[in-house]
């Protein structure tokens, strides 16, 4: 029997969009909503995010690393 693997894509919204939330390094707590449990920046598949704001995610997950506001890998 074979079996039919489709992926039913739909549209869907930035969080960061939606939400109307402005992303900064100095808010540890909206940057760990888009890092996994291993401390990996997650991607936009997994994130819903935009390329505007997952560039910007990315680049204040990083910033709030060097300032040790969060840590480079979760133990």
């Amino acid at each position: 029997m074979i079996r039919s693997s489709r992926k039913i894509n739909r549209a869907r919204k930035c969080p960061i969009c939606v939400q109307d939330l402005q992303v900064d390094y100095k808010d540890p707590n909206l940057l760990r909503k888009f890092i996994s449990e291993r401390g990996k920046i997650l991607g936009r598949a997994r994130t819903g995010a935009c390329a505007r704001h997952q560039r910007a995610l990315t680049r204040s997950i990083k910033r709030a690393r060097y300032v040790a506001l969060l840590a480079f890998v979760q133990s």
